[in-house]
This record gives C-alpha cells, sequence and structure tokens, in this order.
C-alpha cells in the first residue's frame, strides 16, 4: 500500500471538499431555470446596469458589447485556429446580463460545460479566477465548440497583485496544479507562481485544464489596452511589460500553446452609453 505524504494527504482532502461543494452547487444550478445565472451584487466600479466606469473592465464591456466584429477578427488573426467564419458567441460580459463576469461552477454554466464540475473542483478550490470575458467558440468539425478565456488589463502594473492569500489545503492543490501546468509548458519548476504574478499563472492553469484534463478546445487571450485615458500605456510599453512578466514567471521563450496577447486601442465609455446597433 502506498502512503501519502503530507501535502498529497492534504490535496486529496481538499479535491474531496471541492467535489461535495460542486455536487450542492450543481444540484442548487440545476433547480434554476434553464439560462438563468445567479447575479453577483455590484460594487462601485460599475453603475445600477453594471455598465463600467473606467479601466480594463470598461474596454472589455464596449468590445464585446459595441465592437464584437473588430475583437473576433483581432483575436482570429491572432490565434488562427479558431478563425472558423463564424462569430463568437460572447457569454460574458453581455449587456442583456448587466454585464455580468463569472468564476467557479457560474462559469462552466455560461459557457454550457457543467459536466466538467467534476473535474474542476478536482482541479482547482473554489473561488477560482473571475473571468472578465467568456466566449464559445464554433468549430469547423462537426458543430462542435470550443472555449475561449479572456483577460483584460489597461497598464503592465495592473498585471500584478498582492499574490494567493489561500489557505492551506486550497494553497497545496493550487501548487499541484500550478506544477502541472508548469510541466506542460515546459516552464522550470521556479520562481514561484503563486506571487505577484499569480493571476497570470492561474489563467494559464486553466488552459491546461480545459486542454489537458477536460479535453475541450480552449484558447487564453491577454488583451492589453493602449492608450486608455486611466493610465495611457503605448503598444511599446505593454509589449516591455509583458515580456518582462512572463521573465519573471519563468515562460519567456517558450511557445505557449494556445495562447496570445492582443492589443487594442481604447475607447471613450460615452460608446458604451449608446444604444447597442
Amino acid at each position: 500500500m502506498r502512503v501519502l505524504c503530507h501535502d498529497e494527504n492534504t490535496v486529496a482532502v481538499q479535491r474531496t471538499a471541492n467535489l461535495l461543494r460542486f455536487m450542492a452547487a450543481v444540484s442548487v444550478a440545476a433547480s434554476r431555470p434553464r439560462g438563468v445565472l445567479e447575479m453577483k451584487t455590484g460594487s462601485d466600479k460599475v453603475d445600477d446596469q453594471g455598465r463600467a466606469y473606467t479601466g480594463s473592465q470598461l474596454q472589455i464591456q464596449i468590445y464585446v458589447n459595441r465592437r464584437q466584429a473588430e475583437l473576433d477578427a483581432a483575436i482570429a488573426r491572432a490565434l488562427p485556429d479558431t478563425a472558423s467564419g463564424i462569430p463568437f458567441d460572447w457569454v460574458s460580459p453581455v449587456e442583456r446580463a448587466e454585464f455580468e463576469e463569472y468564476r467557479d461552477l457560474q462559469f462552466l454554466e455560461a459557457l454550457e460545460l457543467t459536466s466538467q464540475a467534476m473535474d474542476l473542483a478536482e482541479f482547482w478550490p473554489r473561488r477560482g479566477p473571475v473571468w472578465d470575458a467568456l466566449a464559445r467558440v464554433p468549430l469547423s468539425s462537426g458543430g462542435s465548440t470550443g472555449v475561449l478565456l479572456v483577460e483584460g488589463k489597461s497598464y503592465p502594473a495592473e498585471m500584478r497583485s498582492s499574490g494567493t492569500n489561500a489557505s492551506d489545503g486550497s494553497l497545496e492543490l493550487i501548487k499541484a496544479s500550478l506544477q502541472q501546468t508548469r510541466q506542460w509548458l515546459g516552464a522550470a519548476s521556479t520562481p514561484s507562481w503563486t506571487g505577484d504574478l499569480y493571476q497570470l499563472a492561474n489563467r494559464l492553469a486553466h488552459l491546461h485544464f480545459f486542454r489537458e484534463v477536460a479535453r475541450v478546445p480552449a484558447w487564453l487571450v491577454c488583451l492589453n489596452f493602449v492608450g486608455d485615458s486611466h493610465c495611457p500605456t503605448t503598444v511599446e510599453e505593454w509589449e516591455s511589460g509583458v515580456q518582462r512578466a512572463k521573465q519573471d514567471l519563468g515562460i519567456a521563450g517558450l511557445e505557449i500553446p494556445f495562447y496570445a496577447d492582443v492589443y487594442l486601442p481604447a475607447h471613450e465609455r460615452v460608446e458604451l452609453l449608446g444604444a447597442h446597433v
């Protein structure tokens, strides 16, 4: 009989706890009418209709809801294997749902992938990433769909944070999944991925989850907005900041599969306030 070490046992316990929580969440979700997602409360960053005031949240809302063709084209140029000639099916942040952003089971619901809930519970603890934008990607083969995961920033410093504050059990599961992601990418086991660049690291981990665990075609796009009046940044400043972040994560020079940085010009909030034509 193989005896589990302390870290392995902690991860196993956390996975079991996650499964129980996800089963309860799935039961609650199943009781809601199809297509109805539980809405989160607002914040001082958005108005009473969910429209952001500034920053990358505003820019993503503008592009998904007012400039979808432009957004789709930019992503398709960066990731040609997403280009089927059919527009992406953006499910968040959309105006009809007050620009809601999703995490955990709700983001799987939005993508119509609740069948992957158990696998996600074994891979990542609750209170995972809140996705800036999500889309279903029509594939040319047999009418099936893939997944587009989107992270948005208005200036390079936004890529950095205080790191994860996960509790012990959750932290061990996170570390185990981040290590799987490093191996998938061919990255070294150092530096730490739970520090100030944890947000990019956990997004890469979820790309790995869909591709290698769930076996769902998926792509990750980082939308970097140029010239946002919130904190104006040039393309050159963006490219330098992105390169520095990748160096600090130990992934500079690696070819990250199914991933792209896309640079888009920022626009004013008045565009979002106008009626959708």
